[in-house]
């Protein structure tokens, strides 16, 4: 694929990734609170992507070699974009918040809330990747060192499902629903990496 359309395939799913901004703009217009409906749902899709992009590796080593399954490894080429996306979509939680709860005060009674401690440093995790993304900080920083900064995620993914689970006003279900299978598909993959590693010492 020559760089001039794998630049225009990026644009197309950059475009897919901010469509559910679209959908949360028509549903607003129906909340008896506009702005805590934009909390909830901007922060909803930054855990919807942060969990996608988790799922990509599990997948590409589980199924991305059998037959029909070539899709697994073309997405993986948009890692970065699905990391940016939950990164966006987590600002935009983060900022609707401030902007709910503009004074101090309660920003800082906030903070010492588990859940909201939890959700705060996710999004600092996020913001960090997503700052350290690009091709550029990869050179300046070094493979390894940029690898093991990047590593934060599996943090961040902890921090956000604590964050659902005490959240009062998210599901539980909803949470299991989105980390059990993931764990599960991690587990899994550590299962597949330790078999292929011992394979390799005999």
């Amino acid at each position: 694929m020559s760089s001039k359309a794998s630049r225009t395939i990026n644009k197309f799913f950059w475009i897919a990734c901010l469509l559910p901004l679209i959908w949360i703009g028509t549903q607003v217009t129906e909340s008896a609170n506009p702005v805590e409906y934009l909390v909830h749902a901007t922060g909803d899709w930054a855990v919807y992507f942060l969990v996608s992009v988790l799922w990509l590796s599990p997948l590409r080593i589980l199924l991305g070699k059998r037959s029909g399954f070539g899709w697994i490894k073309r997405l993986q080429s948009h890692r970065r974009s699905i990391g940016l996306a939950s990164a966006f979509y987590a600002s935009l939680h983060f900022t609707l918040h401030i902007l709910d709860n503009p004074e101090w005060e309660i920003l800082w009674k906030d903070l010492q809330r588990i859940y909201l401690l939890t959700g705060f440093l996710a999004f600092l995790i996020l913001l960090i990747l997503a700052l350290t993304s690009s091709n550029a900080m990869v050179r300046k920083l070094g493979a390894n060192h940029w690898k093991n900064i990047h590593r934060l995620i599996y943090f961040a993914v902890v921090l956000t499902a604590v964050h659902l689970l005490l959240n009062e006003k998210s599901s539980n279900l909803q949470a299991l629903i989105l980390f059990v299978p993931l764990l599960a598909a991690e587990f899994l993959r550590l299962g597949s990496w330790c078999y292929g590693y011992c394979q390799k010492e005999r």
